[in-house]
């Protein structure tokens, strides 16, 4: 898939056609550079700005940053939150996990987190510490969402448990009814989700931007398994990186969750499942109403 690709350079505009192609096995991306304008016979490979239409009403926007407000009275959002917020990370660790069929409790969860040993699935556990290092790298990482980050983090929550960890699918997969696009789109698809997000980070509040972040990518579902829990951290970094609080979304109420994912497939509308984060994040905070 080609695409004309721009960039400015000390305030001044580059353009490059860009493709990436699978080369032995592996993705390679080339570009060639085009020039300070658009060759006529490209300009059908430009994409234009789209307008992004809000998602969140006034009233919703103006409750999420009453949360926030009162929220960073209590807490300084950096690395002591692991301290601070220990309950909450815990929860959120053992709910993404277990949303996916990962079996341990959230009393075993804990244990596991504070070094004690679980005689349960290897695999089950490895999820866990896995989980509680993409935290840590989250926290440390001082960079943005970008293509080479993806693949780190996935690497991490995939790492001792799937063989291709940090790696995009190279097989056709489907959950449930939904048909996951072809495997061979992936990095074409990746590469436009990258170019939406350095627009859509520009315009949008951060808690639609986190929201359609998780809808986006879990739609695309790069790789071959951990999409979901990629999604909700890939979330939760945008809304910690603007000094929101972490966003949980409990294995009890996971049916709810996939059917508003499921709704999307139907009628395309991002507006419902903005919505529905909405609604599961003022339920968390309400106290801060």
């Amino acid at each position: 898939m080609a695409y004309i690709e721009k960039k400015t350079i000390k305030g001044k505009i580059y353009y490059y056609l860009t493709e990436t192609k699978r080369v032995k096995g592996k993705f390679k991306k080339t570009r060639k550079y085009l020039g300070a304008k658009i060759p006529k016979d490209l300009e059908h490979l430009e994409k234009k700005p789209r307008r992004m239409a809000r998602k969140l009403t006034k009233k919703e926007a103006a409750a999420v940053e009453l949360i926030r407000k009162h929220y960073l009275k209590k807490y300084k959002l950096d690395k002591s939150l692991w301290k601070t917020e220990r309950e909450r990370i815990v929860g959120f660790i053992y709910n993404t996990n277990a949303i996916e069929g990962n079996t341990l409790t959230l009393e075993e969860t804990d244990e596991i987190l504070k070094g004690k040993k679980i005689s349960k699935k290897e695999r089950d556990v490895k999820e866990v510490k896995n989980m509680k290092k993409c935290i840590d790298f989250l926290f440390d990482y001082k960079g943005d969402i970008d293509e080479k980050m993806i693949l780190k983090l996935h690497e991490i929550e995939q790492k001792g448990i799937m063989p291709d960890a940090g790696k995009y699918r190279n097989v056709n997969v489907r959950v449930g009814k939904y048909v996951c696009p072809e495997w061979m789109k992936i990095p074409g698809l990746m590469a436009e989700f990258m170019e939406w997000y350095k627009v859509a980070r520009k315009k949008l509040h951060p808690f639609e931007l986190a929201s359609l972040v998780h809808l986006k990518f879990v739609k695309i579902h790069p790789f071959r398994d951990g999409n979901g829990r990629m999604a909700r951290l890939l979330m939760n970094f945008v809304l910690l990186k603007a000094d929101y609080p972490l966003l949980n979304i409990f294995n009890d109420e996971k049916t709810l969750y996939y059917l508003v994912l499921q709704k999307y497939d139907f009628d395309r509308k991002e507006r419902s499942f903005v919505r529905y984060l909405f609604e599961v994040f003022v339920t968390q905070y309400k106290k801060y109403l």
